[in-house]
């Protein structure tokens, strides 16, 4: 039904990846196209769109790479999602509302849109690498 972009889910796996691997260092961008499997060009531009939105910070040098710019407890996945695609979540859709049949189905869907926005406004990037850990953690179990 409702799609994720590759942009949008590479941009959510970038920011997990730093949030779990970042720590006291800084993560470098090689590392986390290895690590995800993302092309190193596609990263390089994700990266650029979330240091541009303030969500992460760069920093130069040998030692250099990507950071979050606050805590992930504090970066919300609608924040990430508006980074790299805007804010067409919120956004109608013209639609002759004089037609019966078009004001239903734009109600419908602009509710859904509003309780995904509502649902990603609340999880939060810390609550994704709580789900990721859990997962990882279970896969060990034998």
């Amino acid at each position: 039904m409702m799609r994720m972009s590759s942009q949008v889910e590479y941009g959510l796996r970038a920011m997990v990846d730093i949030a779990v691997h970042g720590g006291d260092a800084p993560v470098q961008a090689g590392d986390i196209h290895r690590r995800q499997n993302i092309d190193e060009h596609f990263i390089s531009q994700i990266l650029l769109m979330l240091r541009r939105a303030g969500l992460i910070e760069s920093l130069r040098g040998r030692q250099g790479g990507h950071r979050l710019s606050r805590p992930a407890s504090r970066i919300t996945i609608l924040e990430i999602i508006e980074a790299l695609e805007g804010c067409d979540m919120t956004r109608e859709r013209p639609i002759n509302t004089a037609v019966a049949d078009a004001v239903v189905v734009r109600d419908v869907w602009s509710e859904a849109r509003k309780q995904a926005q509502v649902h990603m406004q609340r999880t939060t990037l810390a609550d994704l690498c709580e789900q990721r850990n859990q997962l990882v953690a279970s896969s060990y179990n034998i």
